[in-house]
């Protein structure tokens, strides 16, 4: 009887750990489904970037943010190499706004989001994350054209071990 109790006990204890969302990550998931495509260990206030080639004007851009302990997205700075659609024309508030090597680089922005959208680009685009300074392509876990959420969540050792591609050091 108390070796069944003991068994008991070590499977739900084994179950609890596996299934208790306690590790936080920056996931990106399918617009659609929801399923998770790809995420990383991200601590608050560490940075990682989003690269990208502005459809119209078809040069790089380089978005940068973090996360807070709220589990917010926050951008810090936006750099570019053309005034067009979609891109800033000056700072607002505390933001600056400076020309650096044929750049315009806007930083001390404080933007939150609860979630990021993204159209993967088909041609062009080529979407890129940048953490710890290595390159993902969002074409190595999702389709071009395909909708993506970037999120911060929690997830458990198991979505941990089976969720998607996982991105930088586990």
């Amino acid at each position: 009887m108390k070796r069944l109790i003991f068994i008991l006990l070590l499977i739900v204890s084994i179950t609890a750990a596996l299934t208790y969302p306690f590790l936080t990550a920056v996931v990106v998931e399918d617009g659609n489904s929801g399923e998770i495509l790809a995420f990383f260990k991200n601590n608050p206030n560490q940075n990682f970037s989003v690269k990208y080639i502005h459809s119209i004007h078809k040069t790089p851009v380089l978005e940068t943010y973090h996360t807070n302990k709220k589990g917010e997205i926050i951008q810090t700075e936006m750099q570019f190499e053309e005034f067009g659609i979609g891109m800033p024309s000056g700072a607002s508030g505390n933001e600056k706004f400076v020309e650096k090597d044929g750049k315009y680089i806007l930083t001390h922005m404080n933007r939150h989001f609860s979630e990021l959208n993204v159209r993967v680009g088909q041609v062009i685009s080529n979407h890129t994350f940048i953490i710890k300074g290595k390159k993902y392509p969002f074409s190595h876990f999702s389709k071009p054209g395909s909708w993506v959420r970037i999120k911060t969540d929690h997830l458990n050792v198991w979505e941990w071990l089976m969720g998607g591609k996982v991105l930088g050091k586990r």
